[in-house]
């Protein structure tokens, strides 16, 4: 067995997670090797990837995984922790529980979209926004939505969220989007600000192709994962499918989406 082991160094300066982590993989005679940024435009094999941060950090390596094939194993290391298994203080068992094969797989659908010759990957949601690049200039966005080329709506407004399962309790959830469990064979679209009572979130079939088409002067940024990408400009079209692949979580017998959903999201005020 091998697996790899990624830190994010901002939550673990001193290294004492990334130690901890070896030593336990040592002391199980598990092979192992410890990736940085720098490895992730690489291929590598590997039954496992532990990754120990909070769910930025998964985020940001979830192409990574996905193009490779390597289940992920999330330690958290951040506040909220929505997308990790394990706490620090319960690597010994994340270990123990990988090595005796009683982890079960949790696949997640993912985002493949294209614009302008470029392609990126998303885990949790694609976002059209308006952005400020001058001082002045239009205010709002119009957005064209179209499902396997048929009109669905134009949205006017500050811009729409495209979501996948995963992503329903992130940003989507914070714009009113509906809750989308685990598993189920759909996508959200959710407006942001939108300029009429009527403009509402949308779930569509995840076999489906979704075009969204920028149809106004107001700069657009297109964001994936919470990440800036791009503008586009007026006329330009951004399409978004389901990646042939899907991302790969490791994760306890029993796993309950339900129970985790009222666990970390239930009233976070209390953590002010």
């Amino acid at each position: 067995m091998k697996v790899l082991v990624y830190r994010n160094l901002s939550k673990d300066l001193s290294g004492e997670w990334l130690a901890s982590c070896i030593n336990i993989l040592s002391s199980e005679d598990i092979d192992y090797k410890v990736i940085s940024d720098d490895d992730l435009k690489l291929s590598e094999k590997a039954d496992a990837m532990f990754v120990l941060g909070g769910d930025g950090t998964i985020l940001n390596l979830t192409e990574f995984a996905t193009n490779n094939d390597i289940p992920i194993i999330g330690v958290n290391a951040g506040k909220l922790g929505f997308l990790t298994e394990f706490e620090q203080c319960e690597m010994s068992e994340a270990v123990s529980l990988l090595k005796k094969g009683e982890l079960i797989c949790d696949k997640r659908s993912n985002f493949l979209c294209k614009l302008n010759g470029k392609s990126y990957l998303s885990l949790n949601d694609i976002v059209l926004q308006r952005i400020k690049v001058e001082e002045r200039g239009n205010n709002v966005t119009t957005l064209d939505v179209e499902i396997d080329n048929i009109k669905v709506e134009k949205f006017i407004g500050d811009g729409v969220i495209v979501s996948t399962p995963t992503g329903s309790t992130a940003y989507s959830l914070s714009a009113g989007g509906p809750i989308l469990a685990p598993g189920i064979n759909v996508f959200s679209i959710t407006p942001i600000a939108a300029h009429s009572f009527n403009q509402r979130a949308i779930v569509y079939s995840a076999d489906s192709l979704c075009k969204i088409s920028v149809k106004s002067e107001c700069a657009t940024g297109l964001f994936i994962d919470g990440i800036y990408a791009q503008q586009l400009k007026n006329g330009e079209t951004l399409l978004i499918e389901r990646n042939s692949k899907p991302t790969v979580f490791l994760r306890r017998k029993g796993f309950n989406f339900y129970n985790r959903l009222n666990y970390k999201l239930k009233d976070r005020t209390a953590e002010v």
